[in-house]
């Protein structure tokens, strides 16, 4: 009779271990912090951009942006009467919230580049369910690109894209 007894605690012992190692892994994982890049490359731009987009921060995002897509932004304010641009930010930096951003790639032409990005979300979904709720904790990824121009010597994002 000892020998289910000592296969229960074995297993268990063996679960506990790979709980465990499991943790401590993706602690060590997530440690790691974002890559860091040269401050005078697209990538580096491109993160910026959206850090100042997480945070909500209107004069980074602006000072991201290239003269042409500043331009456009004003024209889009004069000719829009409901459009506001800080509406638009928080709105934004809600969006990232749930989002996991990585730059794919790179590809530079002389003045302008285009960054790949790879953005992973995770949704928590709460289905009415009998007897219980299902609880859906699915997450998707997809590919966007970004535009961007040399200016002055500093990469600057191309095009008016606030939501990722």
């Amino acid at each position: 009779m000892q020998q289910p007894g000592r296969t229960i605690v074995g297993v268990a012992l063996a679960l506990l271990v790979l709980v465990v190692a499991t943790t401590v892994l993706v602690l060590l994982v997530e440690r790691r912090g974002p890559p860091q890049y040269p401050p005078d490359s697209p990538e580096a731009a491109v993160m910026t951009y959206i850090e100042a987009l997480r945070r909500n921060d209107p004069e980074q995002v602006l000072a991201s942006l290239s003269s042409g897509a500043r331009r456009v932004l004003e024209q889009r304010e004069r000719i829009e009467p409901y459009y506001d641009f800080k509406a638009e930010l928080r709105g934004a930096s809600e969006n990232l919230r749930t989002a996991r951003v990585r730059i794919d790639g790179v590809e530079i032409r002389g003045e302008r580049a285009v960054v790949t990005l790879s953005i992973e979300r995770t949704s928590a979904g709460l289905e009415p369910g009998f007897p219980f709720p299902i609880v859906d904790g699915g997450s998707y990824s997809y590919q966007r690109t970004l535009v961007l121009v040399r200016e002055d010597g500093t990469w600057k994002i191309d095009e008016l894209t606030f939501y990722l």
